[in-house]
């Protein structure tokens, strides 16, 4: 659809981000910690205060509409809330009420109507009402930041009532609902908050160190590269933890956070830790480990541009030279598990978009004795990601083994986000150790990681059949006509979903209530529903 291929570039920065988390070893962690012996555990705080690490600053101004990347989500699904949100605690996707507390759909996908939930306040005091809801909508497209697309076709927001908003976009959209659910997507802002403060950018200033949300708590310290914090709104409509204040120190690197964790002045670490870390924190009673579903996976793609891979013969070869099942065990372990489907996991319903390629190394080893002796073949990486570093070197031995001149090459994300202004610079192939799309509808995975203006296509590897049905089906809503772009893609040799991986969460043993707070969406929790272990 048209008001989603204007999102390219801003995909970029959202994807660098996702690239830049290094993927976690972690063979033998289960869903806790196990119970074999360790310091005594660290006694919860008594000043009503919880302490959530961040590794690196969070790169952007905490603003709803601006920032699109992965840190600062902490702040920003905890100061503003959406009209819908994806539904905690659970593995697949599900749209669930935040704001809204019901909505109904025309059959043509055109008109969404919400009602909104009586009784809600902004951080101003004003109150929520339908108003709102354009206000917001407005607001994103005119900053042009953070994942504007989502609201790019909206035709017209109308407001009955006080309570009620009707939406009404330009075209069918089958994924409007994932584009407001996603952690990315429109958040609700005081109307009146947003006038006062305008400014002369929109209030882009303004809320660097503040915020005009719904959400259990609200922004109230903003010290870039030092620390963020957050205190409890004391009109917050919905539940509200034992933690008055929330500290977000920075810490610059991961073995500084880990100290502070271990000694008892961080409470818990999202997404941060290196793999090097898992057993110290599995194998101790003092501390609880979460693997918690997200929809990221590690991908494997090949460059059609480099003349190694021009053929599709030579492609889809490789592609069944691939060990998922080695990779995933030996490198990835228990954080992931090997993909069988084409798009994320749980996207389309009972697994329809089977992934059909078969492990046959013995196709590739026969290809690869009708090359010249030595042909050369890089397999690239992303430098800062470990295991995806480790997957490459061991793929390209394979390959060193099947009589190819393979080698393992890292790449700064900077410049692998670049391959797409010309491939020919990239390398032959890529493992992607970590990425994933905006949001739960499988749109939103094809058209980015398929569609060659979808931003994440990193070769160009692009089959226009397939562009045509994602479009039809995002429109239509329609699930066989998923699976088809999707088998379709597959048979260009270009692309293998490698691994369903998840999201690490260390706590404090007496932290409670943490996988209650995580959604599939995002890598971050829901403070208002943590508590301490009575």
């Amino acid at each position: 659809m048209s008001n989603t291929r204007s999102s390219s570039t801003r995909r970029f920065r959202r994807a660098a981000v996702l690239a830049a988390v290094p993927l976690l070893v972690l063979a033998g962690c289960s869903s806790k910690s196990s119970t074999s012996t360790s310091s005594a555990a660290i006694a919860a705080p008594t000043d009503g205060s919880l302490t959530i690490g961040l590794l690196g600053d969070i790169g952007q101004p905490p603003d709803p509409d601006i920032y699109y990347a992965n840190n600062g989500l902490a702040i920003v699904l905890n100061a503003y809330e959406g009209l819908v949100q994806y539904q905690n605690n659970l593995d697949t996707v599900k749209i669930a009420p935040r704001l809204a507390t019901s909505w109904t759909v025309s059959k043509d996908n055109t008109v969404y109507t919400f009602k909104l939930r009586s009784g809600v306040t902004f951080h101003d005091g004003t109150p929520l009402t339908s108003a709102a809801v354009k206000v917001a909508f407005d607001r994103r497209i005119a900053v042009k930041g953070g994942a504007a697309y989502m609201v790019q076709g909206v035709k017209s927001v109308a407001t009955p009532d006080a309570l009620t908003a009707v939406v009404t976009l330009k075209e069918g959209n089958a994924a409007f609902l994932d584009y407001l659910a996603s952690p990315f997507g429109p958040k609700m802002e005081s109307p009146t908050g947003l006038t006062k403060n305008a400014g002369t950018d929109q209030a882009q200033t303004y809320l660097m160190t503040h915020d005009l949300g719904t959400g259990p708590y609200e922004l109230t310290a903003a010290q870039t590269g030092t620390k963020y914090g957050m205190t409890q709104y004391a009109g917050y409509w919905g539940t509200k933890s034992p933690f008055k204040t929330i500290n977000l120190p920075v810490y610059n690197d991961a073995s500084s956070i880990q100290l502070a964790f271990d000694k008892g002045d961080v409470s818990a670490i999202v997404a941060a830790l290196p793999s090097s870390s898992l057993p110290k924190y599995n194998t101790s009673s003092s501390y609880a480990s979460y693997l918690l579903p997200t929809l990221q996976s590690a991908l494997f793609t090949l460059n059609p541009s480099k003349s190694f891979f021009t053929g599709k013969p030579a492609r889809t070869a490789f592609m069944q030279f691939i060990d998922q099942q080695k990779l995933v065990t030996q490198v990835l372990g228990a954080r992931s598990e090997v993909a069988t489907t084409l798009y994320a996991k749980g996207m389309i319903p009972g697994g329809a978009d089977k992934q059909n390629i078969k492990y046959d190394p013995s196709v590739f080893t026969a290809y690869a004795k009708t090359l010249p002796s030595g042909t050369p073949m890089v397999i690239g990486y992303a430098s800062d990601n470990t295991n995806a570093q480790q997957m490459a070197a061991i793929v390209a031995a394979q390959a060193q083994a099947a009589g190819v001149k393979a080698t393992a090459q890292g790449f700064p994300t900077s410049q692998v986000f670049g391959w797409a202004n010309d491939p020919t610079k990239g390398p032959d192939a890529f493992i992607d150790g970590n990425n994933g799309p905006d949001g739960g509808n499988p749109y939103m995975w094809g058209h980015v990681f398929w569609d060659k203006t979808g931003g994440i296509n990193y070769f160009l590897c692009d089959a226009p059949a397939v562009d045509a049905d994602l479009n039809a089906a995002v429109k239509s809503g329609d699930t066989a006509l998923f699976v088809k772009a999707g088998e379709q893609y597959s048979a260009t040799g270009c692309y293998l979903n490698l691994s369903y991986n998840k999201d690490w969460v260390v706590a404090q043993k007496w932290l409670a209530g943490v996988a209650e707070a995580h959604n599939i969406g995002a890598n971050e929790l829901d403070f208002s529903l943590l508590s301490v272990t009575k």
